[in-house]
């Protein structure tokens, strides 16, 4: 039997507001909360044809209809059914990437599923919702994983417009090192460091110093060589391990340590870690409009993590390489004409 019941006021309220929301996302594609890349994953979503945000509306709008009949017990079940689906798909984005504006319409969802189950008092239901604590759960995962997502790593160099090059370097690195020389020439590359150890911190603290002084990049790296101590004599100082409790120091290993995550996270374990957001600059201008084999742009395999090996090892295609202390320096003041350093087989 359908029990009418007086105008639940609360209901109405938060069904109205995800009722907007999600028209106003629908409408402009709410780009302005976007904050990771999973709202352009599920804006372009659809189920049998129905976008996410069409489904949210559609929802919405059965709910205020409900309640406006004051058909609490119906639009409670309605509710219930929409907030198991919601969990799903907070699952899904655990496995995919997080979306910001699902979020909040998934905040709507819990939130006239909480009002509906309150106005629908004589229902007799337990005081926790089972279904709300297994929401709850997904939902802090996933937000969780929006508060990763949009730290976004940290470069001592300004960005000057768009990057399509990406590097993660570690200055003791010697393939980093190889690699940094060539950073005049890489003019769409932005450069994010990496610490392995207390020394890289101080050697990227230098560095930051070096640019903000005006050095370009490969000077910044060679200064700091110069400014640190090496390896042994820093181990036997004290004073240097101290000094990375300041709170400048503090801030500058969370940065770095956010950089490293990024490394991590792209299923990587070498440096230099180069991502390409499209075609980079040097490779458009050797680019063809049909490469052949012999013109193709050749495999960049750049060295494992910093952790120099100090014997030689086999390659994709089984020949050995060499380590880190076998490989020349380039020079700072390499010709055009030289052309893209091939650093395959490389290792750091």
């Amino acid at each position: 039997m359908i029990v009418r019941r007086p105008l639940p006021v609360l209901p109405l309220c938060v069904c109205l507001a995800g009722l907007l929301f999600c028209l106003w996302v629908h409408l402009t594609g709410g780009e302005n909360l976007c904050l990771t890349d999973g709202c352009a994953l599920f804006q372009d979503f659809r189920l049998a044809g129905v976008s996410l945000w069409q489904a949210g509306i559609a929802l919405f709008s059965l709910l205020l209809a409900l309640c406006l009949l004051r058909l609490v017990r119906i639009a409670h079940v309605c509710a219930a059914f929409a907030l198991a689906a919601d969990a799903l798909l907070l699952g899904v984005m655990l496995f995919t990437a997080p979306c910001v504006n699902c979020l909040i319409a998934a905040l709507f969802i819990a939130a006239a599923f909480f009002a509906l189950r309150r106005a629908d008092a004589s229902g007799g239901y337990p005081h926790r919702s089972p279904l709300l604590m297994l929401w709850g759960t997904l939902f802090l995962f996933a937000l969780s994983g929006i508060i990763r997502d949009s730290a976004a790593p940290w470069s001592p160099m300004p960005q000057d417009g768009t990057t399509s090059v990406h590097v993660y370097f570690s200055p003791s690195c010697r393939a980093c090192q190889t690699l940094v020389e060539l950073a005049p020439r890489m003019k769409d590359a932005r450069w994010f460091p990496v610490a392995e150890d207390s020394r890289d911190v101080w050697l990227i603290h230098a560095m930051d110093e070096a640019l903000a002084a005006g050095a370009t990049l490969p000077e910044a790296v060679r200064q700091a060589q110069n400014v640190v101590p090496g390896l042994a004599d820093f181990g036997s100082a004290p004073g240097w391990r101290l000094g990375l409790l300041k709170p400048e120091m503090l801030l500058l290993q969370f940065r770095l340590w956010k950089n490293h995550a990024r490394v991590l996270a792209a299923g990587s374990d070498r440096l230099p870690f180069v991502q390409y957001l499209g075609l980079p600059a040097f490779l458009r201008a050797n680019a063809h409009p049909m490469p052949s084999a012999s013109s193709s742009i050749p495999e960049l395999e750049l060295g494992v993590a910093g952790f120099c090996p100090g014997e030689k090892h086999k390659t994709s295609d089984g020949a050995a390489s060499a380590s880190c202390s076998e490989v020349p320096r380039v020079p700072s003041k390499a010709s055009p004409a030289q052309g893209l350093i091939d650093t395959s087989g490389m290792a750091p």
